[in-house]
């Protein structure tokens, strides 16, 4: 074999090769997106084409080495070699701008339903993990409690120190809740400082959890510079009932905002359970 046919063949190998990576990157990006109910007929047809290249690729090199190992390379040839190559990286190229675009699309679809300040999931969020739990709880035959949470005094320091401040009383107030054994199910904020979450213990334990988390605000929450008071917060508590999950939710709402209003009104930096009925 000459020089040029060397060289020649090793392109060749190089785009089957090529080929054959892009082609089985293909296929596994379509088996994930059907295993997600998001079909990419596009990546079907792409490996069909990156499979034809791999073929060509092989069927040259045979020729290559068996039939005419001294034949003349033309540069035709070769012009054909930069065309075939051109696909494989191409279509490595398409699969990584798809790739970021679904990394987009997560990071929106995290945003839309998460408090960008807190880290907590939003109104919409907590909604739906909501739903989630009380599923999970009714499915174990397990009791689903609601927690409000608001707060003390929190205009308070957004007129006396400034919103900067305000969020970050937020954000230290939100810090409890994600980790550690005393974590709700789902948490997330209501309001710009209340908040709701969904714990599946028993209502005397959910009043345990609510202590922690009342405790913890009060101690690992500073007060803005300057003041000499204590970050509180007041924890209203509902238990669900039974029947259609939307309306056992809307009516826990309810029923633990009114047992966060007779916390305010017993004094604040309390937590209060809403009576039956």
């Amino acid at each position: 074999m000459t020089t040029d046919n060397i060289l020649f063949l090793l392109a060749r190998l190089l785009m089957g090769g090529l080929c054959g990576l892009a082609a089985v990157l293909a296929l596994w990006r379509l088996a994930a997106a059907s295993r997600q109910g998001k079909p990419e007929p596009v990546l079907g047809l792409m490996a069909l084409v990156l499979g034809i290249g791999v073929a060509e690729a092989v069927q040259d090199s045979w020729w290559i080495v068996v039939q005419a190992p001294t034949d003349p390379i033309s540069l035709t040839n070769w012009l054909w070699i930069g065309f075939d190559l051109a696909v494989p990286l191409l279509a490595l190229r398409v699969m990584q701008v798809m790739a970021q675009r679904d990394a987009a699309l997560a990071q929106l679809a995290a945003l839309s339903v998460t408090d960008p300040l807190t880290g907590l999931a939003n109104r919409r969020g907590f909604e739906a993990q909501a739903h989630a739990a009380i599923a999970t709880c009714r499915r174990q035959g397990q009791p689903v409690a609601l927690l409000a949470f608001d707060l003390d005094r929190f205009k308070r320091i957004n007129d006396g120190w400034g919103h900067a401040a305000g969020d970050v009383v937020l954000a230290g107030a939100a810090a409890p809740w994600p980790g550690g054994s005393c974590a709700p199910r789902c948490a997330g904020p209501a309001g710009r400082e209340d908040y709701r979450a969904s714990s599946p213990p028993t209502l005397a334990e959910a009043a345990t959890l609510a202590e922690r988390l009342r405790q913890a605000v009060r101690a690992e929450v500073p007060y803005p510079e300057g003041g000499d008071s204590v970050t509180t917060v007041s924890i209203g508590i509902a238990t669900l009932g039974g029947g259609d999950a939307t309306q056992s939710l809307k009516a826990a709402l309810a029923a633990s905002d009114l047992a966060l209003y007779a916390a305010k009104e017993k004094g604040r930096d309390r937590v209060e359970v809403a009576q039956a009925g």
